[in-house]
C-alpha cells in the first residue's frame, strides 16, 4: 500500500490526501520533517541518498528526515524518521531534541514551481548509527568547512533547512554557516 501525504495551502492547512507519487509527480505542496543531528564534537551528520530515492537520487543531505505521513503529527515524524534513517531514538538519555519551528521551502530554488512546509528540528548527542539501507547509502559526519566545500552536492532542501536550523538555535547560531 502507499503511503499517503497531505496536501497543504499556503497557510499550513491540509487541503486533501494523495499518494506519495502523485504528490512527486504533480509537485503538490506538502510537509515535511528535517532534522539536523550534530555530535558533541560539533561535527554535523550527513547523509548519501540511495540512487533508489523518489527525490534527488545520490545527493548528500544535510539533515535527516522525510515527507511526513497523512495524519502524522511532525513531531511524531521527525522521531520516526530519525530512528528509521539513522537508528537513533530522540527520546535517548544523552539526545537533546529540540522543535525550532517551521518554515517554508520553494522549490525547485531557481524557478519554484510548488513549496513545502518545513518543520524544524536539532538532535544534539552522540549515538551509533544504524541506516536504513533503502534510504540511506552512507553516513558521515562533517565540519562545517568541510559542508561548504561539498555544498554543490547536497539536496538544495536540506541545506536550506540546515542554515535555518542553526540559525534559530542559539547554541549553533555563533557557527554562522552561509553554506548555499
Amino acid at each position: 500500500m502507499e503511503e499517503m501525504v497531505d496536501v497543504v495551502n499556503g497557510n499550513n492547512e491540509v487541503v486533501r490526501s494523495v499518494p506519495r507519487s502523485e504528490m512527486r509527480r504533480e509537485r503538490l505542496p506538502h510537509r515535511a520533517s528535517y532534522i539536523v543531528f550534530k555530535n558533541r564534537e560539533g561535527k554535523y551528520l550527513i547523509e548519501v541518498r540511495t540512487l533508489t530515492k523518489d527525490y534527488a537520487p545520490g545527493l548528500l543531505d544535510a539533515c535527516v528526515g522525510g515527507v511526513v505521513q497523512s495524519g502524522e503529527e511532525p513531531q511524531q515524524s521527525a522521531r520516526r524518521e530519525l530512528l528509521e534513517e539513522i537508528g537513533v531514538d530522540a527520546a535517548r538519555p544523552g539526545i537533546e531534541f529540540k522543535f525550532l519551528g517551521t518554515m517554508r521551502i520553494d522549490y525547485p530554488k531557481e524557478a519554484p514551481r510548488s513549496f513545502l512546509i518545513a518543520y524544524l528540528f536539532l538532535a544534539l548527542g552522540d549515538a551509533l548509527t544504524v541506516r536504513q539501507r533503502e534510504e540511506v547509502s552512507g553516513i558521515m559526519y562533517l565540519s562545517a568547512a568541510d559542508m561548504r566545500r561539498l555544498a554543490a552536492n547536497f539536496t538544495t532542501d536540506s541545506l536550506t533547512a540546515f542554515e535555518e536550523i542553526l540559525r534559530r538555535d542559539e547554541s549553533t547560531a555563533q557557527e554562522n554557516l552561509a553554506i548555499s
